[in-house]
């Protein structure tokens, strides 16, 4: 019976534990007809044939389905008992197999149901050849082998059971990714004016693409919400979408946050450190900021866009990477290029698609439902009902500029909850929309025709050598005004013959 053991549970597979049952019943045997049928809830009164080993006849066919009533499969199966029929008598016939198994020379049979905790799972039929002696020859041992046979056929019941469980729930989890997914997209663009309309259906032409975009906008208009969405309605949108922020980055620590550094790269690097574009391979990162790039890290940049792959701070090996950009800036960066404080080439790989968000000053029509949705998810984060809002405090509302944009929105309406308990809102004092129309970023004129490059630099490194009293270092030294380094502004100043005083 060890034997039979381990043939029969050492698998889960169903049909290699049919296979080895059948082979054992042979070897042990002889010319042993084994047959085991399966049962079906959705299939009452019937069964099909799972395993046929018949070495007198080969080739049976497995899958059919025959009826249970009138079968010495469905007397032992409504008994729970073994049904023997020995000799079969093809004369005078109890069940309807005894004829044609006398044909095919068989002169005995057994029906053994297969049950598990009173579970009927199938029948084990077994035929022998005449004046074997079925009974004397292998019941008791047939007997035992069954009753494995519907210890393995449960176990392997309920992994497929598990299995087709765990298919169904990532059917599920992925339909309830696809909806929140769909969600947040909903949720994340107030898009009823016809320049936020414009943005959106741009970035649903370009998400599915892998080409690098340029998200630009003043502070506050959802730069980041946006290359959020590009990343969503991606092919990468199960893949990491990883952030960083260049402008809050101190320079010496830029490159190893972006491109990760080996062990002993520097003082205090005791373990190699993978960066942010390791982090997100196969995902989308997000460059904020990209215009206070230093120059260094505007080189390694450029070398990630152009050839995917960079180097580790104080490593020599290229380590290639899939990762999409999306950079973002309020900058401009143009008049940049032309100061020489940011490389063309970069420039140009960064604003392959360009998308420009409005500031919320010219899509006044959004301001109430952004305010609506404000106020309805901060009074749910505080566990309170959102109180009713006048209509004099929408007008205050559209009238105001908002210089800070949709950030300032956002921060205002949660100021104004805390300082309403009551059911109606009460606003904060604001500006003066005068004074707030002041505070809001403009477009800078043109004052008269252009001078020569070298005339406009030797004029802007002057002006801020004069604003900063001559000092270059320090947080108010001229260096930190025109965002350079202090060794990058003194070879300007010594490239265009400015002297510092």
């Amino acid at each position: 019976m060890e034997e039979a053991i381990e043939a029969v549970l050492s698998t889960v597979d169903l049909q290699a534990v049919l296979e080895r049952t059948g082979r054992l019943l042979n070897h042990r045997f002889g010319q042993t007809r084994v047959a085991i049928h399966r049962l079906f809830p959705d299939a009452p009164g019937r069964a099909q044939v799972a395993l046929v080993s018949d070495p007198l006849h080969p080739g049976a066919r497995l899958g059919e389905w025959f009826e249970l009533s009138g079968s010495i499969a469905g007397e032992a199966l409504a008994s729970k008992q073994p049904v023997v029929v020995d000799p079969i008598d093809p004369d005078r016939p109890r069940f309807r197999e005894e004829t044609w198994l006398a044909g095919l020379g068989y002169g005995s049979l057994v029906s053994f149901p297969l049950l598990f905790e009173d579970q009927a799972l199938g029948v084990l039929n077994i035929a022998h050849p005449p004046r074997e002696g079925l009974l004397d020859c292998c019941f008791q041992v047939a007997r035992q082998v069954a009753h494995l046979v519907a210890i393995a056929l449960h176990n392997s019941l309920m992994v497929d059971e598990v299995q087709r469980l765990n298919r169904l729930l990532d059917r599920e989890n992925r339909l309830l990714k696809d909806e929140l997914r769909q969600i947040k997209r909903d949720a994340r663009y107030v898009a009823e004016s016809p320049a936020m309309q414009a943005v959106l259906e741009r970035v649903r032409l370009v998400a599915p693409s892998q080409t690098t975009v340029l998200v630009r906008g003043e502070t506050g208009t959802g730069k980041e919400g946006l290359a959020r969405m590009v990343h969503d309605l991606s092919p990468r949108f199960n893949a990491p979408f990883v952030t960083v922020n260049l402008g809050a980055l101190p320079d010496t620590l830029i490159e190893s946050e972006l491109f990760g550094h080996e062990k002993g790269a520097f003082t205090g690097a005791a373990r190699r450190r993978p960066g942010k574009f390791e982090q997100a391979e196969g995902g989308t990162i997000f460059l904020d900021e990209v215009g206070d790039a230093p120059p260094s890290v505007q080189v390694r940049l450029l070398r990630v866009l152009q050839e995917r792959e960079l180097q580790r701070v104080g490593g020599t090996e290229s380590l290639k990477v899939d990762v999409r950009v999306v950079a973002a800036t309020n900058r401009d960066l143009e008049a940049m290029v032309a100061g020489g404080t940011f490389r063309q080439d970069l420039y140009y790989r960064l604003s392959v698609f360009p998308l420009q968000l409005p500031p919320l000053r010219d899509r006044r029509e959004e301001i109430r439902a952004l305010a609506s949705y404000f106020l309805t998810r901060e009074a749910a984060l505080m566990h309170r009902k959102a109180p009713l809002v006048p209509e004099a405090a929408w007008g205050a509302l559209a009238s105001y500029p908002w210089p800070g944009n949709v950030r300032e929105l956002e921060n205002f309406v949660q100021r104004a909850l805390i300082l309403s308990p009551g059911p109606e809102l009460r606003l904060p004092e604001l500006p003066s929309p005068a004074a707030a129309a002041d505070a809001a970023p403009r477009a800078e004129q043109p004052a008269g025709p252009p001078r020569r490059f070298d005339e406009e630099m030797r004029d802007l490194l002057s002006r801020a050598l004069a604003a900063s009293e001559g000092r270059i270092y320090g947080a108010q030294g001229a260096a930190a005004l025109l965002g350079l380094k202090p060794s990058t502004l003194q070879g300007k100043l010594k490239k265009y013959g400015v002297a510092a005083p």
